[in-house]
């Protein structure tokens, strides 16, 4: 066996009297990567800010095409700025009103005047009210006294869509058509 002694060599040493330098992570590194993940966690709630805003907009979109869904002349029926809408013995200006507007967009129909008169009492009037026909096939009835159309049903007379408008068929009230303006009121 061989025994060998370290040479000696002046200024070299068997084991180094200084360690190799180890860099460890110090404070202010510490603080660093903690501003890292500080960072990623404000990136990541910018994230789901921004999914959260364009998820609201998405909704609120969707939410509003199918409010525009609804039949135009449904919406020009229901419009409260027609003239005479919602407003007491001004059935002649919304139906004049309303009429021009869906003629005006392809809808035709017609204007159903009548009279009435509540049994047992003094009180009469007249009215006039609008009937048009949808694409589909349908009929709508609506007048200035009611906020939105009642759908026609299959082989309803006019007085009986008198009566829907009213929503009481078994009011005691008199109904008599003005047939000689019935004849003129188709639009």
């Amino acid at each position: 066996m061989i025994n060998r002694e370290p040479r000696s060599n002046p200024g070299v040493t068997a084991f180094p009297a200084d360690p190799p330098a180890i860099s460890l992570p110090s404070a202010s590194d510490c603080q660093r990567g903690h501003a890292s993940l500080t960072l990623s966690k404000t990136v990541r709630n910018r994230y789901y800010a921004i999914l959260i805003i364009f998820a609201s907009v998405v909704g609120y979109f969707l939410s509003a095409s199918l409010a525009l869904s609804e039949p135009l002349p449904n919406r020009i029926a229901e419009d409260p700025t027609i003239k005479g809408k919602g407003e007491e013995g001004e059935c002649m200006d919304y139906a004049i009103a309303v009429s021009s507007k869906l003629a005006a967009s392809g809808i035709h129909g017609r204007l159903i005047f009548y009279r009435w008169h509540i049994r047992n009492t003094e009180i009469s009037g007249s009215h006039v009210f609008v009937m048009y026909r949808l694409p589909d096939g349908s009929e709508w009835i609506v007048d200035n006294e009611i906020p939105e159309p009642k759908e026609v049903p299959p082989e309803a007379s006019p007085k009986q869509l008198v009566f829907l408008l009213s929503g009481d068929p078994s009011a005691p009230v008199d109904v008599e058509l003005q047939n000689g303006l019935n004849h003129l009121s188709f639009f």
